[in-house]
């Protein structure tokens, strides 16, 4: 898997925030030493081996176009770690750097992408009969919760202190010389890693490395900026992917003077006559939707989430946070980018890492105001006084491309096609930033870790040892981390915090029940004749919407003048 040599270097920058967890800190130390744990970037320390796992990406791409600092582009990395401080690393690759660094209030990517985030209005409600006081009415209504020193050939730039991190500036014209000297420096690469560090290393990219000053504490990590020539934001996730969970959410926020897409994925919007909510659980099924549409695309998809003015989006968040004094800062740091850039542009992507091909990189595009709002208040009333709210079996789970979601005596799972396991991942809400563990079905056959003994890369424990997928299904360890194979018949169920189980499958739904078509259910693959009963128009809607999409595969070039399909 290589990165795309065409792109100019002066664009390939990007975060590589694969933090380290608390995994690393459980894990013993093996063989090697009493020598600091160094994990980050895309990279893991070589001395004690321990599985990384990235569950989502979050930066603000800021485009400056006057000024000084015209023609630069400048990127806000969230970075987010648990561990000792002596443990902290993080790895950036770089064309070059503008000025210096610096540190970010902590929860300004947050606050920004609160209000920025897609909202559903729900349909309307009535009530026929009075609701009964709180401690009458049954449990049916649920919410879910939810160095300095170099190897020959390499240069080492020792940068000035910023916040709590002590930057280098690492680079070298061998491929081999830089994987080297990360190797010598407790960074694990393995020979699956080498080839896209080397794409990078040829790119001209250089790389930025950080660790935590002696007296600075995990409290004090921080978002960092880094300013560096170009004009194209750029995402480099083909080296994100050496850990990226399944399904990794990714969240681009662009502030410029123009509203921006993405060069070189398809940009896609999603129609809010697909979307449904469940006025009374807020039940939805917006990301699994998404990551359906993602997929048909053939991975290398960004969804088109919001367009629209910074000072709309400044006052939205002084109004539902400049109350709270814990944020002062991070409000005023959005205020000020209201300040120098008139709009921001939010996309969305749900990737897994077998799926990436290429890096994605953003350009103006012309494209209207987009609101975040997918109003489903003209729809016909929902009863809220009939005791439970609306349960469509499959309604909200995805489980892949090819896979089958599973209605079970003890919930709802996956049932995963031949050459896929079963894996426990993290999917959003849309209530605040509450997520859930789900199910999703992972290609076996992708795994970077491969060359390393599965239970030297855990730190001597077996990942399966403490897993049980039941006596239908077996545990098996892919890329460090324990996944489900289930027998026939069976799927994987997530069925508390960290753990699956195979249970016995009741009926199977293809992907076309995330439009709450409500059938039968079949026992055959997921497919978009899956979906039966009284569904037929919304399927056929389905179907047509996404056949006028089949060039999104692949193909890079075509997209980057092409519209942004307006909906409906």
């Amino acid at each position: 898997m290589g990165v795309q040599r065409k792109m100019p270097a002066m664009y390939r920058l990007w975060l590589l925030v694969l933090l380290c967890s608390a995994i690393v800190q459980l894990a013993p130390p093996v063989l090697q030493g009493s020598q600091a744990l160094a994990c980050g970037g895309f990279f893991c320390s070589s001395i004690t081996l321990a599985p990384i796992e990235q569950t989502a990406e979050r930066v603000l791409f800021e485009v400056n176009s006057e000024g000084k600092l015209a023609g630069t582009v400048t990127v806000t990395v969230e970075i987010s770690y648990t561990g000792s401080p002596d443990d902290f690393s993080w790895v950036l690759p770089v064309s070059d750097l503008v000025g210096g660094l610096e540190v970010v209030p902590r929860q300004a990517l947050q606050v920004l992408d609160s209000v920025t985030s897609p909202q559903i209005l729900p349909p309307p409600t009535r009530c026929t009969r009075p609701l009964l006081p709180p401690f009458f009415q049954d449990e049916a209504v649920a919410i879910r919760s939810s160095a300095e020193d170099g190897s020959p050939g390499v240069e080492v730039e020792n940068l000035e202190r910023v916040g709590p991190y002590e930057p280098q500036l690492v680079s070298s014209q061998d491929p081999r010389a830089l994987i080297d000297w990360l190797n010598e420096n407790d960074y694990l690469i393995t020979a699956e890693m080498e080839p896209a560090v080397a794409d990078y290393v040829s790119a001209g990219m250089k790389f930025l490395a950080m660790k935590l000053a002696p007296d600075a504490e995990v409290s004090d990590v921080a978002p960092i900026s880094i300013t560096y020539p170009g004009e194209e934001p750029m995402v480099p996730l083909v080296l994100t992917s050496v850990s990226a969970e399944p399904e990794m959410g990714v969240l681009v926020m662009i502030a410029a003077g123009e509203p921006y897409e993405s060069a070189n994925y398809a940009n896609l919007r999603v129609p809010t006559e697909m979307v449904q909510a469940e006025p009374i659980s807020g039940v939805n099924n917006y990301y699994p939707l998404l990551s359906w549409q993602i997929d048909e695309g053939g991975g290398e998809v960004m969804i088109m989430e919001f367009v629209g003015s910074s000072d709309d989006v400044s006052a939205l968040a002084q109004g539902n946070w400049g109350w709270n004094e814990e944020l002062f800062e991070s409000i005023t740091f959005i205020e000020d980018l209201a300040a120098r850039q008139p709009l921001i542009s939010r996309l969305y992507s749900r990737v897994s890492a077998w799926e990436i091909n290429s890096d994605p990189s953003f350009v103006p595009s012309g494209a209207a105001a987009l609101s975040r709002v997918h109003d489903l208040s003209d729809r016909p009333e929902v009863e809220v006084c009939a005791g439970s709210p609306r349960d469509v079996p499959c309604g909200s789970l995805y489980c892949g491309r090819g896979a089958s979601c599973a209605r079970t005596a003890e919930g709802e799972g996956c049932e995963c096609p031949e050459g896929s396991l079963a894996r426990l991942v993290t999917a959003p809400l849309l209530t605040g930033a509450l997520t859930e563990n789900t199910v999703i079905c992972q290609d076996a056959s992708y795994d970077l870790m491969n060359s390393l003994d599965a239970q030297n890369f855990a730190g001597g424990a077996d990942p399966c040892g403490n897993f049980d997928c039941g006596s239908m299904g077996r545990c098996e360890v892919l890329g460090g981390f324990p996944t489900c194979r289930c027998d026939s018949g069976y799927a994987a169920v997530a069925v508390s915090g960290e753990q699956m189980l195979c249970l016995q499958t009741q009926e199977s739904y293809g992907p076309a029940q995330l439009l709450w078509t409500e059938g039968s259910g079949c026992s055959c693959s997921a497919s978009f004749s899956a979906a039966r009963g009284s569904s037929g128009g919304l399927v056929l809607l389905s179907l047509a919407w996404f056949a006028g999409r089949r060039r999104w595969r692949r193909a890079a070039a075509p997209y980057r003048n092409r519209p942004i399909p307006k909906m409906k």
